[in-house]
């Protein structure tokens, strides 16, 4: 009888924790529902400001009203006052809301999607606003406010989008203090699952918070880095409801269908939403093209390469940056130089042979943080290694000397690789080089990383640096590589100044 009461318990606050969601679920339409309606109200409104009073006396305009209209506008013209095209108004706003609940606007995640949600913005309201047009030239609707749809088109477009941003910002900082978070359960423990969670992790703003994942049986038991294993597929239904999962993602390898179709339908049985991943050659989502053929759907892998001018572009990029960097730093790294040479006998600049593209050795230059027999003094320490994997991380390492450890924890005993790099040997962005005897203990997967150039940054740092245990690491540089565009490159410059600023994981 006390087991079932506990069950009854259980069941309870399950099924009360999901009416919660969709309460919250329900609350969040209709309020981005009411927001949208009063910011297309007030892009309406400024559209109206922009055309009529601010130039709407231009002889441009004029011309262009001309041309469209056939009258001949003359200099006494008067705008119609606002509450004259208040029918305009109320037609455009419900065509919209119409085109954007069909357009699936309001299903689409308030946090992480802005893109896609900026996209669907713009393409409903030229959908829309064309239709409008159209109606115009039709029905020789009133001449007056032809000129003022693409005012408001473009102010929709912009106001809206501006609009979504600062949302997901304030729903992005609510998601970090703990409301609304969706408990997420990973099903598999491959590759594609060790990303998927590695990629949730690093986007806090999305509003998951990874509970664990369950191992499938082709990985040796354990925890996963800062991820914990749960159980194993067979506990599903036992995790579900025991720990109050909210969404499963199944990401288990192609061999394990049945398990996937059994992982399914245990979610549908038990009331919790779910994604299902496809493990499609091991390829990022990013990377599979679909389309359909009479519903059929017929999924590709798009090619990812560096073409001659993406090339040509990171290239101009990374020797550009590289030389400014020095040149305008040039004062501070002759500062750092003369603290590096007095504070401890051995040379200024510590030379070391890493292993680049292609598994071709190339030496790398670095501020000497370490005192000169730290080489030697390497093998008395590997007891007190902390990082797993082939190489060697430890926090209060006694190789280190005091000026050294600033610059480590700074990042700027790197700067001496901005010469690597302007040699074309490194890139400013990439996997970090590693040491031969490193390499000499990888795996096969883990020599993905050595297929592009060494960089100064990559996703790995950014996301944490030896925070991140090394297998975590090599997975970013494989996405890295698997994913790359000018786009990510870019991104993870700019990420690069916070992490250095704030010195995440640096030691």
């Amino acid at each position: 009888m006390q087991q079932q009461g506990t069950t009854g318990s259980i069941t309870r606050l399950i099924e009360q924790r999901r009416s919660h969601r969709r309460h919250w679920q329900i609350v969040e339409y209709i309020t981005m529902l009411i927001l949208d309606i009063l910011l297309i109200q007030l892009s309406f409104y400024l559209a109206y400001q922009i055309r009529y009073k601010i130039i709407g006396n231009g002889d441009f305009l004029k011309n262009i009203e001309k041309s469209l209209t056939g009258n001949i506008i003359n200099s006494g013209f008067k705008p119609h006052p606002f509450e004259y095209f208040a029918q305009l108004e109320k037609w455009i706003i419900i065509g919209l809301i119409v085109i954007f609940i069909l357009r699936g606007l309001y299903k689409i995640r308030l946090t992480g999607s802005w893109f896609h949600q900026a996209k669907t913005i713009a393409s409903a309201t030229t959908v829309g606003l064309t239709l409008l047009i159209a109606y115009y030239f039709v029905f020789q609707a009133s001449v007056d406010s032809r000129l003022l749809v693409p005012f408001v088109w473009a102010a929709i477009i912009v106001v809206l989008c501006v609009a979504r941003l600062v949302v997901s910002g304030i729903m992005g900082i609510l998601h970090q203090l703990g409301l609304g978070k969706t408990r997420l359960l990973v099903v598999g423990s491959g590759r594609l699952a060790k990303m998927v969670m590695q990629h949730i992790v690093a986007n806090p703003n999305l509003g998951y918070s990874v509970v664990g994942f369950l191992n499938d049986l082709n990985e040796p038991p354990g925890d996963f880095g800062r991820f914990k294993m749960i159980g194993t597929l067979n506990d599903l239904g036992m995790v579900i409801r025991s720990m109050f999962i909210d969404e499963v993602i199944i990401a288990l390898p192609a061999h394990l269908n049945q398990h996937a179709i059994r992982s399914v339908k245990m979610c549908e049985r038990l009331g919790a939403s779910f994604k299902l991943i496809p493990d499609l050659y091991e390829m990022s989502l990013s990377r599979i093209d679909m389309e359909t053929i009479e519903g059929i759907p017929l999924i590709g892998i798009k090619q990812v390469s560096l073409n001659s001018t993406q090339r040509f572009i990171t290239r101009m990029v990374d020797i550009c940056g590289a030389a400014l960097l020095l040149f305008i730093g040039s004062p501070l790294w002759l500062v750092i130089s003369l603290i590096v040479g007095v504070s401890s006998p051995g040379p200024i600049i510590y030379r070391q042979w890493r292993i680049g593209q292609r598994e071709k050795p190339f030496l790398t230059y670095k501020f000497r943080s370490m005192y000169r027999n730290a080489d030697e003094r390497l093998a008395l320490l590997m007891t007190k290694n902390e990082a797993q994997g082939p190489i060697f991380k430890m926090r209060d390492d006694p190789r280190i000397t005091p000026i050294g450890k600033f610059l480590r924890q700074s990042s700027l005993d790197e700067i001496p690789q901005l010469f690597n790099v302007i040699k074309g040997e490194m890139s400013l962005v990439g996997p970090r080089p590693p040491l031969p005897h490193e390499v000499d203990r990888y795996e096969d997967w883990q020599k993905g990383r050595l297929t592009v150039k060494p960089g100064m940054t990559g996703l790995w740092q950014v996301r944490g640096r030896s925070d991140i245990s090394f297998d975590e690491g090599v997975l970013m540089d494989l996405y890295y590589i698997e994913n790359w565009s000018l786009r990510l490159y870019f991104k993870i410059l700019l990420r690069t100044i916070p992490a250095v600023l704030f010195s995440r994981g640096a030691y």
